[in-house]
């Protein structure tokens, strides 16, 4: 029987790291595919709604990134679907949901986490001008997805979070509402955005209480003092973990 990402890492009770890109290539993919690794798929509409892999224009336009060669994003979603590694299913765009879910129905719920920035995570505890309305989505939609596809792991994403959220007593009631939001809308991991190294086991305990485990990144991270369940991303897909060790 199929299980999901998350109750993988659970029952494994250590870390365990995806791979992040923004650039989707067909050697990105079977790279990660050929090493058992995971893949990052940042999915987003055009002004015509055809999904693409990538951000919004609007993130394009506002950062001044260059938007990446990526793979087209019916081959991308078919060629993964025939994989047996894990996938990151970003929607970055609130009406790029529809591909979001036909993303997860040829890859397999059970291999998904789904992520997205959630409007009622949005805080005003630093200023910045990094704001992309077109990647924010209400939990409910979350909460939608995992209904539909109960084997989909669930990652809300939080933005402008104080830096010394975890360093300081004083945030206590803030950390409080932010996991009843997750818990009351069965969001399985969330994304707090703050600097990654002032998370602790002191702090995932905190999360693993309400069976809600936190995703960090780990490239300017010693991941090895981590002792308990956690999900970490890196952009370097020699430092990912190998799918196998969760019995993918």
């Amino acid at each position: 029987m199929d299980i999901s990402l998350v109750e993988r890492v659970l029952g494994a009770g250590k870390p365990f790291v995806l791979f992040h890109t923004h650039s989707a290539t067909r050697d990105t993919i079977e790279r990660a595919m050929a090493s058992d690794k995971s893949i990052d798929l940042d999915i987003c509409v055009d002004e015509f709604g055809a999904p693409y892999l990538g951000h919004s224009k609007e993130y394009y336009e506002k950062s001044g990134e260059v938007q990446p060669r990526t793979m087209p994003f019916r081959e991308a979603i078919e060629l993964v679907g025939e994989a047996r590694i894990p996938a990151i299913v970003d929607c970055k765009h609130y009406d790029a949901w529809p591909a979001a879910e036909g993303a997860i129905k040829n890859i397999g719920a059970h291999r998904c986490l789904v992520h997205s920035f959630v409007t009622e995570l949005k805080f005003h505890c630093q200023s910045s001008n990094e704001d992309y309305m077109t990647e924010w989505s209400p939990v409910r939609r979350l909460t939608e997805i995992k209904e539909k596809f109960p084997l989909t792991t669930i990652t809300a994403s939080c933005k402008f979070l104080p830096d010394d959220l975890l360093l300081s007593a004083r945030y206590h009631d803030l950390l409080m509402h932010i996991r009843e939001v997750l818990g009351n809308n069965q969001i399985d991991t969330v994304c707090l955005n703050v600097p990654d190294n002032t998370v602790s086991d002191e702090v995932i305990d905190f999360s693993l209480e309400e069976n809600i485990i936190l995703h960090v990144g780990i490239d300017n991270v010693d991941i090895s003092r981590f002792s308990k369940p956690l999900i970490g991303e890196t952009d370097t897909l020699e430092k990912a973990s190998n799918s196998r060790l969760l019995g993918y």
